[in-house]
């Protein structure tokens, strides 16, 4: 279904140009299943969407969707669409909810820059913005995007705020699994059901382990997809070959050599890495490598600076030599004429904002990286390393944080980032005229099991 299409939904033309121009001409399939069968466009009153003329008994379980599907499929667009939608069509508000104040205020920097200019007012709560938490109260906004905590607290101290809230979206619900958020996205789940069965809720997941028991316990529609985009191809890197199954034949395996054998040495893990990254390089390529902490993501980013030759991201330095100094700063500085940064919590809001710009514009063609990058962020790598056996679970300032082994799930989540597609960019995943990513093991060790 073309995006111009949904001109018969009731969206306005200078809506579908934003959608048309930031994400492509053509809705992916989970996206258009969810339009044309779940009614997340739909707003008439046959719909119940109309809350001022309902009562609460009006509405039902069934007015409510969860979205299972792999990470880059499309899954966050729908919303988005929904969101937009309730905001234009009922002058009502709606509420984004994401775990991670690095979630939010990323989700709040793309809809004040797609939908400021259209009048629609955004604001953003966390920990550390509560600059906007008075406007939440007062229902001086279009759209609020929400870390789980901050809504937990807004149930409690201020319930009334949800009075012209139509819609509520739970982005991440994957981390119902998580020992910290499951509990309080139960419990803030459990109290709209019960006191605010007005609003409609939009639950989005990435694949989860124990999914039955989500479709079981949480109150909606499903819309399962396991489709994605590009092909995918997963592997492992065993003296220089690049051995992969790819995602529409997991039975028969495909090589591809990176480097000569002699290029390593064995049990090297840093020799495995350098190789692969060189080649992606020369392959004019973006590779994202995952690792377990923000210092390593420094560590590894730097000692690939110092190793590799590559093309610098000149216009991201001189655009990061006017912002405010910070060591952040100076090391991304020391890595960009490389075309290298890493991503993490210790960038600032703006710095963040230019290593993403600039990989979407090509000039930065390796980011490090922690496991946060796999929720919610949207960049156009061709590659992805996992380089980590534990997952660190929080932010790396919570009293709380905690490591588990990876699973399946994770895996699937981080590969995800593979083959997302960057629309008009120089990032496109092609080859041949094939799109295709790739998820890689660096097997540097015999005695690695994957």
């Amino acid at each position: 279904m073309k995006i111009k299409n949904l001109k018969n939904y009731g969206i306005p033309s200078y809506i579908l140009n934003i959608w048309e121009k930031h994400y492509s001409p053509y809705l992916l399939p989970v996206q258009e299943e969810a339009v044309r069968n779940y009614g997340v466009l739909d707003y008439d009153e046959g719909r119940g969407y109309e809350i001022a003329a309902l009562s609460s008994k009006a509405r039902n379980d069934n007015d409510n969707l969860l979205v299972i599907a792999p990470t880059s499929s499309g899954k966050t667009f729908i919303g988005e669409m929904a969101a937009i939608t309730q905001v234009i069509h009922h002058q009502k508000k709606v509420i984004y909810l994401v775990p991670l104040r690095c979630l939010a205020e990323e989700k709040y920097r793309h809809f004040k820059s797609l939908y400021s200019s259209c009048g629609l007012e955004m604001v953003v709560s966390t920990r550390n913005h509560r600059e906007d938490d008075y406007r939440i109260i007062q229902g001086n906004y279009k759209i609020a995007v929400m870390v789980y905590e901050k809504f937990n607290y807004f149930l409690l101290k201020h319930p009334d705020f949800l009075i012209d809230v139509s819609l509520v979206i739970i982005d991440e619900m994957q981390m119902i699994d998580h020992p910290k958020w499951g509990p309080l996205m139960e419990n803030l789940i459990d109290h709209l059901q019960k006191k605010n069965r007005n609003l409609r809720i939009i639950a989005l997941s990435a694949l989860i382990e124990n999914q039955e028991a989500l479709l079981k316990w949480f109150p909606a529609q499903s819309l399962l997809s396991h489709q994605r985009p590009v092909e995918l191809r997963k592997g492992m890197v065993r003296d220089g070959i690049f051995k992969y199954i790819t995602s529409k034949n997991k039975k028969t395996y495909q090589r591809e050599i990176f480097f000569k054998k002699d290029a390593v040495r064995d049990n090297c893990f840093g020799d495995y890495l350098l190789e692969t990254i060189r080649y992606f390089i020369n392959q004019n390529e973006s590779t994202l490598i995952f690792f377990s902490t923000s210092a390593e993501t420094r560590e590894w980013a730097k000692w690939l600076a110092s190793r590799l030759e590559s093309s610098a991201a000149s216009s991201a330095i001189g655009e990061l030599s006017e912002m405010e100094e910070t060591l952040s700063r100076d090391e991304l500085l020391e890595l960009l004429p490389k075309g290298i940064a890493y991503h993490n919590q210790d960038l600032s809001c703006e710095e963040r904002n230019l290593v993403e710009t600039y990989l979407k514009k090509g000039e930065v063609k390796v980011i490090c990286a922690t496991n946060i990058l796999a929720m919610g962020i949207s960049l156009p790598f061709k590659n992805v390393i996992i380089s980590l056996d534990k997952i660190h679970h929080g932010e790396e300032d919570d009293r709380y944080i905690y490591r588990t082994g990876l699973t399946f799930a994770d895996i699937e989540n981080m590969g995800g980032r593979a083959g997302i597609l960057n629309i008009g960019k120089e990032g496109n995943c092609v080859q041949n005229g094939r799109e295709f990513g790739r998820v890689i093991f660096l097997a540097h060790s015999l005695f690695l099991v994957f």
